[in-house]
């Protein structure tokens, strides 16, 4: 994927910048003016090469091209380095693609490996002339990072979605106990991915807040920032309040299973009560006493069974009256 370069001009017309112009575009940058340079490598290799064809300072260069996975911020006089993890989504699980930025005045470089979920979209929704020329590197950086918070949000309704509906089958079909619990599973899987990939970024987007955030000299804390702070803060709320609907989705299987638990072990009482009947019955019969009921013959015989089976038929009627079965 080549570099991909974006002048913002409120006074005129955004543009796309040829990789070969960007030091003359640089030297002419005005007040109104924000340049967007975005390098998307298919490989480490690749994105080095890119990086050295855009005559980059030497900190600059250092920073896009590390490969460092953790989220960092670091100021400097006269730029800011940052670095989010782009929320993926592979076959089974979450992944974090590392996203390097570097803000300056009236210029910010972003660079990774393969696609970015929120770079795409927030590229998506640029549509004709816009006014972000008007923004300077730090309101811009709170307009992208945005849309990274959002990358977060996104995949929690489908989660919830599956979570209700998870609840209705282990009401509906509580014999599937075990099938329920691998579905459960997946799911308190993907909720720890995703608080875990999302508390790793806190402290980035804290100081990023804070009073005293200056992208460069003579720049001013942004309002933009504080409300990524909180958006990014109800963000959490939000994984956590999916993250307790797994444990309350966990706690009805548990009661379901407990229930179906009860209903079997009813089932075996009552049950091993009648064949208790009938053992004794058979017992009972098995003495050698010289009664006469036992010369009945296939009469007394026959009438063991209706008896036995009279017993029986009590049995369950108690068990069906007192609610057992």
């Amino acid at each position: 994927m080549p570099t991909r370069i974006l002048l913002f001009d409120a006074a005129g017309q955004d543009c796309a910048v040829e990789p070969g112009a960007l030091p003359g575009t640089l030297t002419r940058l005005g007040p109104h003016q924000l340049l967007w340079v975005d390098v998307q490598a298919d490989a480490a290799e690749d994105r080095r090469e890119q990086l050295a064809a855009l005559a980059l300072d030497a900190p600059t260069r250092v920073w896009l091209d590390a490969t460092d996975p953790h989220p960092a911020l670091h100021r400097h006089e006269q730029a800011v380095h940052l670095r989010v993890n782009s929320l993926e989504k592979g076959a089974h699980h979450y992944h974090a693609a590392p996203v390097a930025f570097v803000a300056g005045r009236n210029v910010v470089y972003t660079a990774h490996d393969g696609p970015a979920r929120f770079l795409d979209s927030f590229r998506g929704r640029l549509e004709g002339d816009t006014n972000l020329g008007q923004l300077d590197a730090a309101a811009f950086l709170a307009v992208v990072l945005a849309h990274h918070v959002e990358g977060f949000v996104q995949p929690l309704s489908p989660i919830e979605d599956n979570i209700d509906r998870l609840d209705e089958l282990i009401l509906q079909e509580p014999r599937h106990g075990r099938r329920h619990l691998e579905t459960l599973v997946g799911l308190r899987r993907r909720v720890s991915e995703l608080r875990r990939l999302l508390t790793a970024h806190r402290p980035v987007y804290v100081a990023l807040a804070s009073p005293d955030f200056a992208v460069f000299d003579h720049d001013e804390p942004e309002v933009r920032l504080e409300r990524l702070l909180r958006a990014f803060e109800h963000t959490q709320e939000a994984v956590s309040h999916t993250r307790e609907a797994v444990l309350g989705t966990f706690d009805l299987l548990m009661s379901s299973t407990g229930q179906r638990t009860n209903e079997v072990m009813r089932v075996l009482t009552v049950v091993t009560v009648t064949l208790g009947i009938v053992a004794a019955v058979a017992g009972l019969m098995g003495m050698n006493f010289q009664a006469d009921i036992f010369k009945a013959g296939n009469t007394g015989f026959r009438d063991v069974l209706l008896g036995s089976g009279a017993l029986i038929v009590l049995v369950v009627a108690l068990g069906r009256w007192g609610g057992w079965l």
